[in-house]
């Protein structure tokens, strides 16, 4: 195998080159020449390496140096061998991009990513406190007390992964951090999944036992609830000290039939509340049907358990009344399953009525509707300008008017969550004629995408690309070959390159697609990538139209003013002193207050003011000799 520049290190001592190639980063090796040991592969990009921290399957972790801003970060390394993989560097690389695509207080942050000695890195916040497997195997087993208030940050952080359109898929007591202060963040997202309606399926299993959710075991569909099973295998095990399933081995069979003989978290650990134990069994039923049907509905439990614990609620119980509560479990779970059984007979008598009444009514239509076709009369379409093109409608022209005119107005005024709403709704309304009906979706996936929500931006792109792909027939050719793959490309974690796509035209396809691709790229974080669609849009769209897409050439100015704001000197210097600190952070305040936009810009300042906050401590920590 040929060596690389980076394959030959010299020697500190005596200065002569020695080779490192396949030696893993922060080797010690001896100089073949002076014998003197030399520490090896330190430096990745700006971050020199100090200490390992964690070995994995696929990578390492290991604390380090922001030599630019003088602060702690990790580095989460891939392996030798996977660096050379191309499927596991892609996989690397989403995992930077999908955590990174949104922010929250109890997941950690991504960085930067990188490459150096051929191998990839991450570079992530430096949290800490540790983790929960470790406190764990230290303490044996963690109080509910303690336990409760952590559960809620944790399904915090899992409620705002799914706002953004994932699932974690490997929610285990490894992967929950704890911060100086004692907070807990969510880490490694490299098995996450972008969902597609909800759901998703992965391509190959790679999880651990104790925690893996049934339906993952054999490669089904995963929705939320998949992580719910898991965050209630990592409460089971934290509250027990025990896993939920003995099963360690990936074996199927074995695994699956593990998983239907969970012990009831009360009979392993009595003193927990009957509360708490409740909130672990539902959260780790078998079905995902029994599981909680949202974050929100799990967090309310967890507060309910906390407040019945301060009151002296969580009833003790012996170790018989714990058995006696099994088997009364056990004898309700069998009722359950008798009532599902009767439930099923009944919805399916009922699905044949509905089925013999939808046949008849679908006749009745089908008549009238022949009828009215063969009749002289009927309205003339009136038509309505919306902007992008032309509304064809007839009794309830005057109503789509409305609620159009109402939908822009809203976007207009910045309330992008409203305009959303409404264009949706002209979107799922057949009575809306082509193309201003699919023009309608397009408004709504560019109102979620203006307002920074990438989970309801990708659900309703998904569902309007196939619905364009459904009616290519009745629509302009610019939807299925410019829209449609503007659509589908919200799914994909790569930023979009202006030079590889064909936007010779300024037609309103055209525009709209660039729309969409400079959002994407600016959520994503490629605020560099996003500025060259904005630029297109100022170039085509004349301020003169009276439509929507006169209004995105506004939009697109207002970014490209933040990014020239979030460009200055004052984002990007590095303070020397801690009161030089304290002045850029009230500088990049008023950043804040100046831009345009929201989403990725203000979470950049913020993000920006946080990092200076920590390199003004560390500069007094100088001062101060600590």
């Amino acid at each position: 195998m040929s060596q690389t520049d980076d394959d030959i290190v010299l020697c500190f001592a005596c200065g002569n080159p020695m080779s490192v190639a396949g030696l893993p980063p922060y080797s010690r090796v001896a100089c073949p020449t002076c014998g003197e040991e030399n520490r090896i592969k330190k430096q990745f990009g700006p971050y020199t390496v100090t200490k390992r921290h964690a070995i994995g399957g696929m990578s390492s972790v290991f604390a380090g140096i922001d030599v630019t801003l003088n602060r702690e970060v990790a580095l989460k390394i891939l392996s030798e061998e996977y660096s050379k993989d191309e499927k596991r560097i892609a996989a690397f690389e989403d995992e930077a991009r999908l955590t990174a695509s949104f922010s929250h207080p109890h997941v950690v942050k991504i960085l930067t990513t990188g490459r150096a000695f051929g191998l990839f890195y991450i570079a992530m916040e430096f949290v800490p406190g540790g983790h929960l497997e470790h406190r764990i195997y230290k303490e044996g087993k963690i109080s509910e007390a303690e336990m409760l208030p952590l559960a809620i940050q944790i399904a915090e952080g899992l409620k705002g992964a799914q706002a953004a359109g994932l699932i974690h898929r490997d929610i285990k007591p490894g992967n929950i951090l704890f911060d100086a202060e004692g907070n807990a963040k969510i880490v490694d997202f490299g098995l996450a999944l972008v969902t597609k309606g909800g759901e998703a399926k992965a391509d190959e299993i790679w999880a651990t036992p104790y925690y893996v959710p049934p339906e993952a075991i054999e490669g089904g569909v995963e929705d939320f609830r998949s992580d719910i099973y898991a965050f209630g295998a990592t409460l089971y095990h934290a509250l027990s000290g025990v896993p939920s399933c003995p099963e360690d081995s990936m074996d199927t069979k074995l695994l699956r039939i593990a998983k239907t003989k969970v012990i009831p978290l009360k009979r392993v650990a009595p003193e927990i509340s009957y509360e708490t134990c409740a909130i672990v069994d539902r959260a780790m039923s078998y079905d995902p049907r029994n599981r909680y049907r949202s974050y929100d509905e799990m967090i309310i439990a967890l507060e309910g358990a906390i407040k019945a614990l301060e009151n002296g609620g969580g009833h003790k119980v012996t170790a018989a009344h714990a058995h006696a509560h099994a088997h009364a479990h056990a004898h309700a779970h069998a009722h359950a399953h008798a009532i599902q059984r009767m439930q099923l007979r009944q919805k399916q008598k009922k699905n044949l009525i509905i089925t013999i009444v939808s046949l008849v009514v679908v006749l009745i239509l089908a008549f009238v509707f022949i009828r009215l076709l063969t009749s002289d009369g009927g309205t003339k379409p009136t038509v309505i300008d919306t902007g992008h093109t032309e509304i064809h409608s007839t009794d309830n022209s005057k109503q789509i008017t409305g609620q159009y005119n109402g939908a822009k107005s809203l976007m207009s005024q910045g309330k992008y969550r409203e305009s959303e709403e409404a264009f949706i709704k002209l979107f799922s309304n057949p009575k809306v004629e082509e193309p201003t009906r699919t023009w309608a979706g397009l408004d709504g996936v560019t109102s979620a995408l203006l307002d920074g929500r990438s989970g309801d931006t990708i659900r309703h792109a998904r569902s309007i690309s196939e619905h364009i792909d459904k009616h290519a027939s009745v629509l302009p050719a610019g939807f299925a070959s410019v829209l449609s793959p503007a659509l589908k490309s919200l799914e994909r974690p790569e930023f979009q390159d202006v030079k590889m796509l064909n936007f010779t035209k300024n037609d309103n396809e055209h525009m709209m697609a660039c729309m969409i691709h400079g959002l994407k790229n600016w959520e994503q974080g490629g605020l560099d990538q996003a500025v060259p669609f904005f630029e297109r849009i100022t170039r085509g769209v004349d301020l003169n139209h009276n439509g929507t897409l006169a209004w995105y050439r506004k939009t697109a100015d207002n970014y490209l003013s933040d990014y020239k704001l979030l460009k200055s000197s004052t984002m990007n210097s590095t303070p020397s002193t801690q009161n030089q600190c304290k002045v850029a952070i009230e500088q990049l305040q008023g950043i804040s207050n100046q831009l345009k936009t929201r989403g990725r810009a203000k979470y950049n300042v913020r993000s920006r003011q946080s990092d200076l906050d920590q390199h003004g401590k560390y500069l007094q920590k100088l001062i101060s000799g600590e």
